[in-house]
């Protein structure tokens, strides 16, 4: 008999060693998901950053075509154009090192499209001059004096080539400015923030996450993303980075 009540006693006090257990445990259970709800109020801003910038380097192409029935004619001829284009380009400030030669063309007319392309003559030879300069004020200066080539007897070809501006201005030294406007672009995330969590009476908690986002280089006067052609022959541009913030919010 005192064996059972023993055994009645151990097994009540077990139970109720149990039921606490359990209690503790969904207790503990409990607070660990508002715990993981707490910490996943968040917002989500953007901050908005753009810098005035000038294009540091410029590339022109001043291209020529001769045509003649004799192809080593036909290419004399653009070895004479070069020649004036070069000195054309020296005399307006431009130096050896920033000319180059374009690979010459040679084109048989007569394969496409037989005798119908030869009221100029058979062969067809395209040349050119490049100009890189970071003198990109003389570059567009002098762009607007091609008619002194024209009256040369030059005949040029000033046309973008596969949707490139030309001239083409670019702005080469992103890197110097890059961790300021990231600086800038965090600070003004940050204050977006700040006013949410005081409108919802809240604190601003640490960083959850954080896209730093993508430089633009856009023309100046641009409202919105351009393409690769407007911004290439605009001199005066803009810098933009929009940059993604999510921050906690604590009570």
């Amino acid at each position: 008999m005192e064996s059972r009540g023993f055994s009645a006693a151990s097994a009540a006090i077990l139970g109720g060693l149990v039921a606490i257990g359990l209690a503790l445990g969904g207790y503990f259970i409990e607070q660990g998901f508002l715990s993981a709800r707490a910490r996943e109020r968040y917002v989500t801003v953007r901050g908005l950053v753009e810098r005035p910038v000038k294009a540091d380097v410029a590339v022109w192409n001043i291209a020529f075509t001769a045509t003649n029935d004799d192809v080593t004619k036909a290419n004399t001829e653009t070895d004479r154009d070069a020649k004036l284009v070069i000195a054309f380009a020296h005399q307006h400030g431009f130096s050896d090192s920033e000319i180059a030669a374009v690979p010459t063309k040679v084109t048989d007319t007569e394969q496409y499209g037989g005798n119908q392309n030869r009221s100029n003559g058979r062969y067809l030879v395209k040349g050119g001059i490049q100009i890189r300069s970071a003198n990109v004020d003389g570059v567009a200066q002098t762009a607007q004096l091609t008619g002194d080539l024209i009256r040369q007897g030059i005949v040029l070809n000033l046309e973008p080539d596969n949707g490139v501006a030309n001239p083409a201005y670019f702005f080469t030294n992103l890197d110097s400015i890059r961790p300021a406007m990231l600086a800038e672009a965090t600070k003004s995330a940050r204050a977006v923030a700040q006013q949410f969590a005081i409108d919802s009476n809240s604190k601003l908690g640490p960083i959850r996450r954080a896209n730093q986002g993508v430089f633009e280089i856009l023309p100046r006067d641009a409202s919105g993303s351009q393409n690769a052609f407007e911004e290439a022959r605009s001199i005066d541009k803009k810098v933009r980075l929009v940059s993604t913030i999510d921050y906690y919010l604590e009570e």
